[in-house]
């Protein structure tokens, strides 16, 4: 619940939110909101009912406080004002929530608020850093690789070359607990393709923007490795293997390719032959409803697309191939955008790569698609100008495993940083823009 320092939970069809959690110290807990009231009404005004429907969005409670929210931060009293029932008695109560302005009306693009919000993430990532060079994971194993390389990249589209310090722990860390495993002639042997990728995707953008090829070597290697994973009928599993009888899953293949893509910026030689082995599964899994990427081949129209979609818009856009398939995909993208939060058990990779999707193939489009999705920026807003995480209507494990706190910041930071042409991933063509370390 954004500045508020409170969580609250929605059931299907009602429109009340139940407050589940309130911070010591907070806005909430300053204002007397209470764990178990039961928001009736924000601002004088009550929302339209909540669905778990994906193509609702953010509709009925959440967005009409996330608008309250900004509101307020804005107005001269910087009161909101909520209605709420506490046991059998109505209540209203009165929060004094800090100065903000509104986003504004260019957003995403000259947007004081935007912008102050994304330095404050950036800075935080940077605080929060671990001396490994990872930050702090939900669980153990390697999770931290993966989370790790996105909150990297949400760092490196600051532009700011004195947190490329950052940057390089960050690689350092994924290079020495992750692509130091691979054996360049053994597929089956080394890190998750879901890992391998991600790394390669940092490791590209870092060269890009930079120009520095320390770490070509190990871009290369985790290029070298996902190729050697790509099937004789182009399908790819969580490592060599393909699981789900043989018909794997597109959200790796997709993943793949961006990375290939950027590498090839980078002088790598793309494997054409695995490329176009793995886009005869992609073509399959593009599915007749949606136009977007479903899960596989065996299931086309699976509705949870942004990630995948977004994904491999962009490694079509960055390899400057297949111009009507990325528009296609986009334009799906645009179609569904309420679904942006929903994307193979994580919310984050719907939004990280569904926002750049569109903004590699229609500037116009991601400009409004932005916009819609104001009030969940401010939901995620908190009062230090960090962001809180804010998951989807359906599974969202995924994120729990990555750890809720990195992944949340790094999520926020590159949906911001998609208006900026900067990252290749966000359409950006100038290679060495931030300068050598």
């Amino acid at each position: 619940m954004g500045v508020l320092s409170a969580t609250g939970r929605l059931h299907e069809g009602e429109k009340e939110i139940v407050v589940r959690d309130v911070g010591k110290g907070g806005v909430a807990e300053s204002g007397g909101l209470q764990v178990g009231d039961r928001i009736l009404s924000i601002g004088g005004k009550t929302p339209k009912p909540f669905s778990m429907s994906t193509d609702t969005g953010l509709e009925g409670p959440q967005e009409m406080l996330g608008n309250a929210l900004e509101a307020a931060c804005s107005s001269k009293s910087k009161l909101l004002q909520l209605q709420a029932r506490r046991g059998e008695k109505n209540v209203t109560v009165k929060l004094k929530v800090p100065a903000s302005p509104v986003f504004a009306s260019t957003f995403p693009q000259k947007c004081p608020k935007s912008r102050k919000y994304f330095t404050g993430i950036v800075d935080h990532l940077v605080d929060v850093q671990l001396d490994s060079g990872s930050w702090r994971p939900g669980v153990g194993g390697d999770a931290d690789v993966y989370m790790s390389a996105f909150c990297g990249l949400a760092v490196l589209s600051s532009g700011r070359k004195e947190y490329l310090p950052t940057v390089k722990a960050a690689i350092d860390f994924i290079r020495k607990k992750s692509i130091a495993q691979i054996k360049p002639d053994d597929p089956k042997v080394g890190p998750k393709s879901w890992q391998a990728s991600s790394s390669a995707i940092l490791l590209a953008e870092y060269q890009l923007a930079t120009g520095d090829k320390t770490f070509f070597p190990d871009l290369k290697k985790c290029c070298d490795l996902l190729a050697g994973r790509v099937s004789e009928n182009g399908r790819m599993g969580h490592y060599y293997a393909v699981p789900y009888e043989g018909t794997g899953l597109v959200i790796i293949n997709v993943q793949a390719h961006l990375a290939w893509a950027l590498a090839a910026k980078c002088g790598y030689q793309v494997d054409r032959k695995a490329w176009d082995r793995s886009m005869v599964e992609i073509r399959k899994s593009v599915g007749p409803k949606t136009g977007g990427i479903g899960y596989s081949s065996r299931v086309p129209d699976y509705p949870d697309i942004p990630a995948r979609t977004g994904a491999m818009t962009v490694a079509l856009s960055v390899a400057d191939e297949e111009p009507k398939l990325a528009e296609g995909l986009a334009n799906s993208l645009v179609r569904h955008q309420a679904r942006m939060r929903h994307a193979h058990s994580m919310t984050s990779i719907g939004l990280i790569y569904g926002m750049a999707g569109i903004k590699v193939i229609d500037p116009k489009a991601h400009r409004e698609v932005m916009r819609k999705w104001i009030p969940y920026l401010e939901l995620c807003r908190t009062s230090a100008d960090t962001a809180a995480y804010f998951g989807s209507k359906r599974n969202y494990a995924g994120d729990a495993y990555l750890g809720y706190h990195p992944i949340g910041n790094a999520t926020v930071a590159l949906m911001l940083a998609s208006a900026d042409n900067k990252l290749f991933i966000h359409g950006g063509t100038k290679r060495n823009w931030l300068g050598k370390p």
